[in-house]
């Protein structure tokens, strides 16, 4: 992939597919001079469709998409279902288990949010893209 790049891939409403988002995440980060952000990047992703699995309520047989979009300067993070809803970050409780999902991304990503569609939402992360300190010899 060059400096710019944009990849979707859709999985089905199943755990197993957190993994396959992970991967196609890795993929993605491997593929753009992003110095560093690749493990910020699988971490959202993950969050984002472990959400989208587990909470989002479709009917069976519905699918997650994962949009990655790379242009200078950030890489936005799309997870897309059908569900109804809206994602919120969850009251801290202490020693709490599950539920940390967003406040996670909150604190990886520059910016997120949710868009509504017509048939239920887009979750969207961006992250800025820091230039490597590697100096050319030129």
């Amino acid at each position: 992939m060059t400096d710019s790049g944009r990849a979707s891939a859709r999985y089905p409403k199943v755990r197993a597919s957190v993994s396959k988002a992970r991967d196609f995440a890795r993929l993605f980060a491997d593929g753009i001079d992003a110095d560093g952000l690749g493990d910020d990047l699988v971490l959202i992703v993950s969050e984002l469709v472990t959400n989208a699995v587990i909470h989002g309520k479709t009917a069976p047989g519905r699918q997650v998409e994962v949009t990655l979009d790379h242009t200078a300067g950030r890489v936005r993070v799309e997870v897309r279902d059908t569900g109804e809803g809206t994602p919120r970050r969850r009251p801290r409780i202490p020693l709490a288990v599950a539920g940390r999902g967003l406040e996670i991304v909150d604190a990886l990503c520059e910016k997120w949010g949710v868009a509504e569609q017509v048939v239920g939402k887009t979750v969207w992360a961006e992250l800025v893209v820091k230039p490597s300190e590697a100096v050319d010899d030129q």
